[in-house]
C-alpha cells in the first residue's frame, strides 16, 4: 500500500470513528495491516499538514476551530529534501521547533513540502495559489527558481541555515567558529594532517581553512573533498564514504577527517571500519550538528552542537512578528555552536578543557 493510500484510509477511518473519540495507533495499524511505527510516521505528517489532530496514543479529526476560526494565521514550511522529507534528523529537529512555536502562538502549520515538490517557478506559483498562507519558512539551504519566485512574491519569508538576502529574516548558526574550535582541539591532540569532507562550500569550510592556518597545518587542496550530490541533499553518509575513500587512498593520507555534518562523518567511519582503519587509533573523525544518535556511534562521535530546535523556534517567532508588524526590520540572527568531545577524536570527554 502506498503512503497516499494509507493516508486516505486513515482519513476514512477517522471520518467514521474519529469525530467523537481518539482512534488508537494500534487500531489503525490493524485496520491497514501495517506496523504501528508506520502509522505514527503517517500521523505525524498528516498532523503537520492539518489533516488530523494527533493525540497521545492515536489521532482524531481536527475540530473546525483548530483549522480555521480559532487560528491567528497560517504558515507554510518548505524542507530541503529530495525524497522522504522527514529523513534528515537535523531538519526534523528544526521543523519540530518551528511547529511547536507556531502551535503555542495560535498559528497553524498549513503544509510541509519539500523542495523536490516545489522546485520550479511554476511549482512555486501553484503553491501560493493553492495554499494561501501568511508566511513561509524555508528549512535548509536550497537554490532554485522556486526560491527566487518566493522571494519576490511572499512578504514574510524566513530562511534558516542560509541568508536569503538583507530583505528577509534568516536564522543562522555559527559554523565557522564551531569548526575552528574542532581544528584547535585536534591540533592540541597532535593531529597534524587534517582532511575535510563537505557537500558544498559554506561557513564550515571557511572555519576549517582559518583553523588550519592558525595552527600552521598543511593547506593542500587534495585534503579538501567537496562532493555535491543530487540537487537537494549533499550531506549524506554516501558522501562520507566516498570522501573517506578519496582521502585515505592518497599517497600521504590525513590523520584526522573533519566532516561538515554528522551524517557525512557516520559514512566516513563506516568506510574506515570496512577498510581496516581504527578510529581514533589510526585516524580521528569529527562531525557537525550533534544529531540524535551521534553519541551512539562506535566510537561515539566528536561533533559540534547546533541548537536545531531553537533555530526553528526563532524562525517561527520572526515569521509571526513580521506578519503582525508589517514595518518590522528584517534580522539576521546567529545562534551559537559548541564542541562536544567524544572518543572518535582520540580524547575522552573528561579530557576536554
Amino acid at each position: 500500500m502506498t503512503k497516499q493510500r494509507r493516508h486516505n484510509s486513515i482519513l476514512e477511518a477517522l471520518e467514521k470513528d474519529g469525530r467523537e473519540r481518539v482512534v488508537s495507533t494500534r487500531e489503525l495499524a490493524e485496520r491497514l495491516a501495517v506496523s504501528e511505527m508506520t502509522i505514527r510516521r503517517d500521523l505525524h505528517e498528516m498532523d503537520l499538514e492539518g489533516l488530523v489532530q494527533r493525540l497521545h496514543g492515536g489521532a482524531t479529526l481536527p475540530h473546525r476551530s483548530t483549522v480555521s476560526a480559532g487560528q491567528r494565521g497560517q504558515i507554510g514550511i518548505l524542507l530541503t529534501s529530495s525524497k522522504d522529507k522527514y529523513a534528515d534528523p537535523f531538519f526534523n529537529a528544526v521543523l519540530q521547533g518551528a511547529d511547536r512555536k507556531l502551535q503555542e502562538s495560535g498559528y497553524r502549520t498549513a503544509y510541509v513540502f519539500s523542495f523536490a515538490d516545489v522546485y520550479t517557478k511554476e511549482q512555486a506559483r501553484d503553491l501560493l495559489q493553492n495554499y494561501p498562507v501568511d508566511g513561509v519558512i524555508l528549512i535548509g539551504t536550497h537554490y532554485s527558481r522556486s526560491v527566487e519566485y518566493l522571494k519576490e512574491n511572499v512578504r514574510v519569508l524566513i530562511g534558516t541555515n542560509y541568508s536569503l538576502g538583507p530583505e528577509h529574516d534568516a536564522i543562522l548558526f555559527d559554523g565557522a567558529t564551531g569548526i575552528r574550535t574542532l581544528v584547535k582541539h585536534l591540533a592540541k591532540l597532535g593531529r597534524r594532517r587534517l582532511g575535510f569532507i563537505t557537500g558544498y562550500p559554506d561557513s564550515r569550510e571557511e572555519g576549517f581553512l582559518k583553523g588550519i592556518k592558525a595552527h600552521n597545518l598543511p593547506d593542500e587542496p587534495e585534503l579538501r573533498v567537496r562532493l555535491v550530490q543530487g540537487g537537494f541533499e549533499s550531506w549524506t553518509p554516501q558522501i562520507g564514504q566516498h570522501g573517506a575513500d578519496m582521502l585515505m587512498k592518497q599517497k600521504n593520507p590525513p590523520d584526522a577527517i573533519v566532516c561538515a555534518s554528522d551524517r557525512i562523518a557516520i559514512g566516513a567511519m563506516q568506510w574506515l571500519d570496512q577498510n581496516g582503519f581504527r578510529v581514533p587509533e589510526d585516524i580521528a573523525v569529527t562531525g557537525f550538528d550533534n544529531i540524535s544518535g551521534s553519541e551512539f556511534t562506535i566510537p561515539p562521535l566528536t561533533t559540534v552542537h547546533v541548537h536545531k530546535e531553537l533555530i526553528g523556534t526563532l524562525a517561527a517567532e520572526r515569521a509571526i512578528r513580521c506578519i503582525e508588524n508589517p514595518d518590522e526590520v528584517p534580522l539576521q540572527i546567529w545562534t551559537p555552536t559548541s564542541v562536544i568531545i567524544r572518543k572518535s577524536c582520540g580524547a575522552a570527554p573528561e579530557e576536554n578543557s
